[in-house]
């Protein structure tokens, strides 16, 4: 692959908003991450509806917390999209699904794929948890930083 191969898909990832591009042919593998911080609209929201929230450490990057719609008065935290590209529950049509509203979870926890440019990315809770909702319809398109799940 030669060095304007490499130009023309970081264009592509810029001019499409993709946070990841991973290709692996014949030996040759490379992977480009495009280093963003999560939508204001996202964080302004989080902060604006639940004030200050304290942290016992550094929040991983697809996890915001958000206001409850439970009526309880601890924010649910949200597991949000990492990259644009399609939403999968499982792993096929036929297979069940990583996750269920009531399933507990931990930081290792396959909660869900997201395709993008036909590659399949494997997304982790990055957190521990209790699934309270599941936002996303399967096969639906996802932004990056779009809420995906919700845990307690």
């Amino acid at each position: 692959m030669e060095l304007d191969d490499i130009k023309a898909i970081i264009d592509l990832m810029k001019k499409n908003d993709l946070a990841v591009f991973k290709l692996e042919r014949d030996g040759f593998k490379i992977e480009l991450e495009a280093h963003r911080s999560p939508p204001a609209a996202v964080v302004a929201h989080s902060v604006a509806a639940s004030g200050p929230l304290p942290h016992a450490g550094p929040t991983p990057a697809n996890v915001t917390e958000s206001p409850t719609t439970t009526g309880t008065s601890t924010p649910l935290q949200e597991i949000v999209s990492p990259m644009v590209g399609t939403f999968y529950r499982a792993a096929s049509p036929d297979s069940a699904p990583y996750v269920e509203v009531g399933q507990e979870i931990n930081e290792e926890s396959l909660v869900c794929i997201i395709e993008a440019m036909k590659v399949m990315n494997e997304i982790k809770a990055e957190v521990k948890g209790v699934i309270a909702e599941i936002l996303v319809e399967n096969g639906t398109p996802v932004q990056f930083g779009q809420p995906l799940i919700r845990l307690k």
